[in-house]
């Protein structure tokens, strides 16, 4: 039977089964577990390489099958009008390995000889246009005359019956056609290879080409080189092929020639549209076929590469095959279902069945989650995977971790921002889930339940600080317990002849607060009037840094507490008496009595305190003496240093020798309890090993056994170094932790004042001096406000809020969890084909 909250609170009870199967059913059977979902597979054959497993052709008849697909995606994506692919499959129709494989094959086959065809097709016709942009430029594209109309002639050619090339008015030339990106570079470098002795025109094609590579169009260049060398020729043909460059003859002395080229030319590219247009019309239909079957293709090869690959992870003997696999307690029922259902579909003629199998092995930890809980733990996982059966600290988590988040950023109106945020992103979940959004937007959305807590908790602290985008409100009217009074009159008015006795010989300052006769605290949070005191700061400081030293004590107790829990469960009474015990008894008594000294003096009159006369022997100055407010920063300092040095004028209860004798009997208690830490676990594992060793050694004897290694050398050999190391490690760093931990709590004070500071010189400086600038027009109030959401926006609501996040990463992490977690444990990760499905979508982007 499962304890209480199993799947959350500890993992789920799991167990090692072997499953006995037919060699007929193994295919069938996994993939019904596959479906199931909720087994995990053992390999039984670690010593065997993957290319001499059992399965090993088949999962590469998969690899090849899934790079034909490949090769369709990428037909798929040079397909304009195909980027709608289909993802419903019809579960009727039923596509094996087999039967697709010649498929996909004979498919793969047709479309490359299409395509060949087809860009063979292409570069035919991109050859006639170039041709036919050459053969329509005008005559006087092809004279030798610059723009004044002067000839432009360098040498004569020597050989006057150079076949090659054609001459106008005793130039040669050459035409052809150039990508547009290479045309000036090719200028340039026919220019320098004939040394200046050329001239070149250029003129964009009308039309543009389609590259048979890519599908892409690219714009050309038709061109015309002058020259008049033969060497000259050479340089500039070769310049053309190194480029890309396509020669075309154009023979300006014989237009009828070149009519009758232009015909024959667009009679071919005729042709050739009709054959390429006939040619796409069976390529589309191709591309179509695969676009309605490439989801459900690419799922069967994915499903089947990971069959075969739990296949080699099985063990076969004959017609026999043996699998071993980690399940979940409350799934066997399932898993048995599976076995029958898989021996039926296969014709098995014998009976599959399972058998849970003892081993020492630590099963693997599995909690259950759901959306809410997915995130949390999540967070706890990236420090590390629990112990099997060990407490899970998500379930702690899901409320701390966005409550001391919401202590660091308490902020009504920027909580208020993130709270919306994140109902936004649950509002709109479906929807979300179903399309491909932003990676960083897909993060955010990932932790939008955590999001909407941290927002919640963000408007709650918002609520007990009193802050609204960094101004002080009272949302639940005016205070009646704090007054700041302007002079004595209104002192002795507002808070009667008390006060009147400590401040009579100084001049009452507006402010210093004093409360009202017969008043009451304010309703929620802090009182809104400390806002107006020129102390505020040093009044938040003291407050938050000593609420925060009261949360951290408070979170830390609580992780002992939970190893106590995990030490009961597991029956390891040693670390609950010399491990939890010596603890909680050093942590307790040191900070926890800082701690109950902290709600001591919050809970303290000391109006009544101030006006209590003492005895003060040996005091430096004449005339009565009063109590006066002790300071607990010196005060726990003097417990470590200087035990039994409270001062008979500032103690903080009962009187100063009651709480000397009190913190000398805490400070012995916790000295007492660091050898306690130390010492005994050690000696008591040395005490079991020496007791164990030696049973197993008698009985061995007893049995009879004379072999070379007897039973006792079989298990791990016992190191008392290294637990006496491990044990003085973990002692210095509890010990040393409680001191580091604590401070480290402060975070939460110090981030608290900051977005708190900073939301103030952001509201000061962005929307107090615009306004006050502001003359009427309007214009400093609407820049300013423009320039404060952005901040808050931004800074606050952004950076601020990653930085608070963290840090409360680091609280769990490190000061918490630290306290009762291993995190050493193993994932549970079961088949599942499931997970096929997002695997099996092909990546084309749609438009």
């Amino acid at each position: 039977m499962p304890e209480p909250a199993s799947g959350l609170w500890r993992s789920q009870d799991m167990v090692l089964l072997q499953l006995h199967m037919q060699r007929e059913a193994a295919h069938d059977t996994i993939f019904k577990l596959g479906q199931l979902g909720c087994v995990q597979f053992r390999d039984m054959n670690p010593n065997t390489s993957a290319f001499q497993r059992l399965f090993t052709g088949d999962v590469r008849r998969c690899e090849e099958s899934e790079r034909r697909l490949r090769y369709f995606e990428d037909q798929l994506k040079r397909a304009k009008d195909s980027t709608h692919v289909t993802t419903v499959v019809d579960s009727a129709t039923g596509e094996t390995l087999d039967s697709l494989e010649p498929k996909l094959e004979a498919m793969e086959s047709e479309l490359k000889d299409l395509n060949s065809k087809w860009e063979q097709l292409l570069v035919q016709k991109n050859s006639m246009k170039e041709h036919y942009e050459v053969l329509t430029q005008p005559p006087s594209f092809f004279r030798g005359e610059d723009d004044a109309g002067h000839l432009q002639v360098a040498h004569q050619a020597d050989d006057a019956s150079e076949p090659q090339g054609f001459r106008q008015g005793g130039l040669r030339y050459l035409t052809g056609v150039i990508s547009s990106d290479r045309a000036a570079l090719f200028e340039r470098l026919v220019y320098r290879a004939t040394r200046g002795n050329m001239f070149m025109r250029t003129v964009t094609a009308k039309e543009q080409f389609e590259d048979p590579a890519t599908g892409d169009m690219v714009e050309k260049t038709v061109f015309v080189v002058f020259f008049s060398a033969q060497r000259a020729f050479d340089k500039i043909k070769k310049l053309c092929e190194s480029m890309q460059a396509t020669l075309y003859p154009y023979n300006i002395d014989s237009p009828q020639e070149v009519q009758q080229t232009t015909l024959k030319v667009s009679d071919t590219m005729r042709d050739l549209d009709t054959t390429i247009k006939v040619t796409k019309d069976v390529r589309a239909d191709i591309v179509e076929k695969v676009k309605q079957n490439l989801f459900l293709w690419k799922k069967t090869v994915l499903v089947e590469k990971s069959v075969y690959d739990v296949l080699n992870q099985l063990s076969f003997k004959g017609q026999t095959v043996v699998a071993e696999c980690w399940a979940p307690k409350e799934d066997l029922d399932n898993v048995q279902r599976a076995l029958v259902e898989a021996e039926k579909s296969s014709g098995a003629q014998v009976q599959s069945f399972m058998d849970p199998i003892e081993t020492h092995d630590q099963p693997p930890t599995y909690f259950k989650t759901n959306s809410f809980t997915k995130i949390h733990q999540s967070i706890v996982d990236s420090y590390g995977i629990a112990r099997y059966k060990e407490i899970n600290p998500a379930v702690f988590s899901c409320m701390t971790f966005p409550f001391l988040f919401g202590i660091m950023y308490g902020d009504i109106g920027h909580g208020f921002i993130i709270t919306l945020v994140a109902a936004l992103f649950i509002w709109k979940e479906k929807q979300l889930l179903a399309s491909n959004i932003n990676e960083i937007i897909a993060m955010v959305f990932g932790g939008r339940y955590i999001l909407i807590l941290m927002g919640l908790f963000a408007i709650y602290t918002g609520f007990l600080y009193n802050d609204f985008f960094g101004m002080m409100i009272s949302p639940f009217g005016e205070n009646t317990f704090w007054v700041f009074p302007h002079d004595k009159e209104e002192w002795k008015t507002m808070c009667g002849d008390d006060y009147n006795y400590w401040f009579g010989g100084k001049e009452a300052n507006a402010l210093q607060a004093c409360k009202v006769i017969g008043g009451s605290p304010y309703i929620l949070g802090i009182d809104p009037n400390w806002c107006e005191t020129e102390n505020k700061l040093e009044f938040y400081n003291s407050l938050k840094m000593k609420m925060a030293v009261i949360l951290g004590v408070i979170q830390m107790s609580g992780g002992l507490v939970l190893s106590l829990l995990n030490h009961i469960y597991f029956k390891d009474m040693k670390h609950v008496w010399f491990g939890f015990v010596p603890e909680i008894i050093f942590l307790i008594f040191t900070f926890g009595y800082m701690c109950f000294m902290i709600l001591v003096k919050w809970n303290t009159d000391w109006s009544e305190r101030f006006r209590t006369e003492i005895d003060l022997p040996g005091a430096s100055t004449p005339g009565p003496h009063f109590l006066r407010a002790p300071s607990l920063l010196e005060a726990q300092t003097n417990f470590f240093l200087m035990p039994g040095s409270i001062e008979t004028d500032a103690y903080v209860f009962v009187g100063a020798g009651f709480q000397n004798m009190v913190q000398v009997g805490l400070l012995l208690c916790s000295l007492v309890a660091v050898p306690l830490l130390l010492i005994p676990i050690p000696v008591i594992e040395y005490l079991h090993n020496k007791h164990t060793s030696y049973g197993e050694l008698a009985e061995h004897h007893e049995v009879g056994g004379d072999d070379e290694h007897p039973a006792a050398e079989q298990h791990e050999a016992f190191d008392m170094s290294e637990v006496v190391i491990k044990q003085v490690i973990h002692t210095i760093e509890f010990v040393l932790g409680c001191v580091s931990n604590t401070a480290s709590y402060l975070r939460l004070w110090a981030l608290s004042l900051a977005h708190a500071q900073l939301s103030e010189v952001f509201w000061n400086f962005a929307m107090i001096m615009p306004l006050s600038m502001d003359k009427g027009t309007g214009v400093f109030a609407f820049v300013g406000f423009a320039v404060w959401f952005f901040a808050s926006l931004m800074v606050l609501c952004g950076m601020e809020s990653l930085s608070a996040f963290l840090h409360a990463l680091r609280l769990h992490w490190v000061e918490f969890q630290n306290k009762f977690y291993f995190g050493d444990g193993t994932q549970f990760v079961p088949y599942n084909i499931k997970d096929i499905d997002e695997l099996a979508k092909p990546d084309i982007a749609t438009e």
